[in-house]
């Protein structure tokens, strides 16, 4: 089976080890800790899950391991409490391991000890936010490990001593460099010092993540970046890499008409899978280094929200065709990704042409007008208001 076939095969089969009783805003460390136990149960003699120690307020941080072999990947998610799809696709992945009998899961396993923290902050999940109980965000505290949650990330690191690492994130959103499409995923092999050096550690890094770049492009070409590569010591990625760790930072993005990242969270369990079996078989050796190197970077060219082709009036009589540029700031539609998109809160980012630019969602405006107070940078508003004042 080619690594593309087996992305088909995942891809397709999604549905069947999707965990669908949990999404993003359910996504808590009650609910995820409870599946956890299912799930290892479920598999038998499959999976098992440790204790491994408790957050800041006391809250269960679990390690789950699966397979035996000499090849070794740890897997951490929720570094940050408000980045929950790596989480849910670490939960729909442990399902399918748990239950396929495919026989090249069976060699997988056979081939790679597979470790994994699902939701490393769970205080930040909590409520939700990014950083811990304490405001320290984790990613930040890899070299001093002030918090409880960064110090047992370490010392988890330092007992495995992985071969490979992934680490999980969702980011902002971006573009696919300088089109206007969304990044659906970035990935990076961060470097491990400040001269961005290529030494067999990341370059291994660099060819498990092109074989990623392989399996997704049938699904989501185009919609590919890379995330910015400057080295930054305090952050775990950069840290393993230089510890010795090949190590592998998968950003969530987003993609159009997913305001709950359904499809944004099947690409990232495509995407792991496809990578710990890259793994497994070695196939990641044999790689098109390019596939990763020449992705575009992380852009600017993406909206939430363009309502296009709307007459913009000033009182004093000027007039023209605008587009107008809308972002909707997490911090004000917590919990309301799953109500219509009229509901989402808005703020107004730009004002003008914007035909270089795309979006999540695209409201076309037919020649209505609007008056410039409604629309002035920085004002914020539910959408259905903003598309009310258009007249």
């Amino acid at each position: 089976m080619t690594t593309q076939e087996r992305a088909r095969l995942l891809f397709d089969e999604y549905d069947s080890y999707r965990v669908g009783v949990v999404g993003p805003l359910t996504c808590k460390h009650s609910v995820v800790d409870k599946l956890l136990r299912t799930i290892v149960e479920q598999g038998g003699a499959r999976l098992t899950i440790d204790d491994i120690g408790r957050s800041l307020e006391g809250r269960r941080i679990n390690l789950v391991r699966c397979g035996s072999g000499k090849s070794s990947a740890l897997l951490w998610s929720h570094m940050h409490g408000d980045e929950p799809t790596g989480t849910l696709a670490l939960l729909d992945i442990f399902t399918y391991l748990a239950t396929s009998r495919d026989r090249w899961v069976d060699e997988l396993l056979e081939s790679v000890a597979i470790y994994a923290v699902p939701m490393l902050n769970p205080d930040g999940a909590e409520r939700p936010q990014r950083e811990t109980a304490v405001w320290v965000d984790l990613n930040r505290d890899a070299h001093v490990q002030a918090t409880p949650e960064a110090a047992l990330l370490r010392k988890t690191h330092l007992e495995l001593q992985p071969e490979f690492a992934f680490n999980l994130h969702d980011q902002e959103l971006s573009s696919a460099g300088t089109a206007p499409r969304p990044a659906v995923l970035a990935l990076l092999a961060p470097p491990g010092d400040e001269r961005r050096s290529m030494g067999p550690v990341r370059r291994k890094a660099v060819q498990v993540s092109a074989m990623v770049v392989a399996s997704l492009r049938q699904f989501a070409d185009g919609y590919l970046a890379t995330y910015d590569d400057t080295h930054e010591p305090r952050a775990f990625g950069d840290g393993m890499q230089s510890w010795g760790t090949s190590t592998i930072l998968i950003e969530a993005g987003h993609w159009g008409g997913d305001r709950m990242k359904a499809f944004v969270r099947k690409l990232n369990a495509v995407a792991l899978l496809s990578a710990l079996a890259s793994i497994a078989d070695r196939s990641y050796l044999k790689a098109d280094e390019s596939l990763y190197t020449s992705l575009p970077l992380n852009g600017k060219r993406m909206f939430d929200v363009i309502i296009r082709n709307v007459w913009l009036l000033h009182p004093d009589g000027w007039k023209h065709v605008v587009d107008i540029g809308c972002m909707a700031e997490p911090a004000n539609n917590r919990g309301t990704q799953d109500k219509p998109s009229r509901n989402m809160v808005v703020t107004v980012k730009e004002v003008g042409d914007l035909s270089t630019h795309g979006a999540l969602e695209t409201v076309e405006g037919f020649g209505r007008a609007i008056e410039t107070p409604a629309v002035s940078i920085n004002a914020v508003m539910p959408l259905g208001a903003m598309l009310d004042a258009c007249r």
